[in-house]
């Protein structure tokens, strides 16, 4: 039986969330193949105190927000169910602040699978 869908994980991350212009920190990650969908089924993000929430974008003019069960917690990881469609490229923003000076690394990581389109 031959495979319709593919596994999808991709990572962005940023060094010094202190260099992000204006207070946010943009993600991009790859575009989805022509031909299939990417239904995303977890998010999972180092943050440090640097912020509460990641913002998924590139879905059109659908935003989906992301956030820690604990603000005291440097990390996060949720499931998720949001989509992509093809051509689309998945982003994300996370907010610090236009006066964060702290140097946290922030790390986004998506998971989810490819799914084969007709």
């Amino acid at each position: 039986m031959a495979r319709t869908d593919d596994p999808y994980q991709a990572q962005a991350a940023i060094a010094d969330a202190s260099t992000c212009p204006q207070g946010q920190c943009y993600f991009t990650f790859p575009q989805v193949p022509a031909g299939k969908r990417l239904k995303l089924t977890s998010v999972s993000a180092q943050l440090g105190e640097a912020s509460d929430v990641i913002v998924l974008e590139g879905a059109g003019a659908v935003a989906y927000f992301v956030t820690k069960c604990d603000p005291s917690l440097g990390y996060l990881t949720q499931v998720v169910s949001f989509f992509y469609d093809a051509g689309d490229t998945p982003t994300a923003r996370v907010f610090v602040g236009p006066n964060y000076t702290e140097h946290t690394s922030l790390i986004i990581t998506l998971v989810g699978i490819l799914e084969k389109t007709s």
